[in-house]
């Protein structure tokens, strides 16, 4: 190997997290990609399938990088050889869920291989985070509820830091649509047909029944392929289908609805929305569990109460500072960034 430069990057990314440009995992990874591919120090990206060091050693660049980022914690044992491969390096590992909470959101307690099955995932996951927190010098985790809660209360005295996700450049509009010609109501679920996915349906089409029969005049909208569903019908609600432009079509939205208390993480849609100018209505549950910057820009509803109209409609005539804090959740991921690769 050649002698160490002044700063060098070597940034491992799951080959799956690149396969789909409106997946929140591409969307968070792409401006870091953007950024640091334009960088003035050298960068090298690795793709990988799967936590197997003997599959990244033919990867490795031929001068010693000074800074190591991975994406997400699902490789332990990459991290573990890397560690031990470049001792004097700064490893970065970005966290992109409570990993043991959001396998049991996915599949539930009684999942059809049993709750044996599912507690046994649950310590596997576990001793995978303790793993990535001992190995890293920092967790910069996608949500700082997960910090309190999760992150620093894992053994160890690595650093754990916020890095918030912000919507990617590309998929912002540079003048977005007045809101007060939007009158579209949204639901964006996966195509996937997951236990996550059904239930922000469900829960979506229950408050567009609600609303209708109280006089509200939005019309309310669930895109994406779910022909193989297939999901519940509803009066109030049309279908219609797979949205070729996401970003186009958010701004056409009133507010976008993420009436589910399932998952963890950070969902990118809340940000992409603000981003387009919506509103966002989330379930309660999901309200507590954001980022404490987002809350304040946020409609918690609650899809089983009889009276939603008059309260969710009033505020949805209120204009946001969504750009705003676009900027903000921007500048605040780049101070990060410098702080730790610059």
């Amino acid at each position: 190997m050649t002698s160490k430069p002044e700063k060098a990057l070597l940034h491992i990314i799951p080959a799956s997290a690149l396969s789909n440009t409106y997946h929140g995992t591409y969307k968070d990874v792409i401006s870091r990609v953007r950024r640091f591919e334009t960088a003035d120090f050298p960068y090298t990206q690795v793709l990988l399938k799967r936590d197997d060091p003997a599959s990244i050693k033919v990867d490795l660049p031929d001068h010693i990088p000074s800074h190591i980022l991975i994406e997400y914690t699902y490789f332990p044992r990459i991290l573990r050889f890397l560690r031990a491969h470049y001792p004097k390096a700064c490893i970065v590992s970005r966290a992109i869920n409570t990993e043991p909470l959001q396998h049991i959101s996915n599949l539930g307690w009684w999942p059809k291989k049993g709750p044996i099955w599912m507690l046994y995932g649950i310590l596997r996951l576990i001793v995978q985070d303790i793993h990535c927190k001992f190995y890293s010098d920092v967790i910069l985790s996608i949500n700082d509820w997960e910090n309190r809660s999760y992150w620093n209360k894992l053994p160890g005295k690595t650093a754990v830091e916020w890095l918030p996700y912000y919507c990617p450049d590309h998929l912002i509009s540079d003048v977005p649509l007045p809101l007060e010609t939007r009158n579209i109501i949204a639901c964006l679920p996966t195509s996937q047909r997951n236990r996550k996915s059904v239930d922000l349906v469900k829960r979506f089409c229950r408050f567009a029944e609600i609303m209708r029969k109280e006089g509200s005049t939005y019309r309310f909208i669930v895109t994406g392929n779910l022909t193989h569903w297939p999901p519940p019908t509803s009066n109030a609600v049309e279908y219609v289908g797979f949205v070729s432009n996401l970003p186009d079509f958010m701004e056409q939205c009133r507010a976008i609805a993420l009436l589910s208390p399932l998952g963890y993480g950070f969902k990118t849609t809340i940000a992409d929305a603000l981003a387009a100018g919506s509103h966002v209505i989330v379930n309660p549950k999901l309200l507590k569990r954001c980022p404490s910057t987002l809350i304040p820009y946020l409609i918690a509803c609650n899809d089983n109460s009889p009276i939603l109209n008059q309260t969710i409609s009033k505020r949805l005539e209120a204009k946001l500072q969504g750009r705003s804090l676009h900027l903000a959740l921007k500048k605040e991921n780049n101070r990060v960034m410098r702080e730790w690769i610059s």
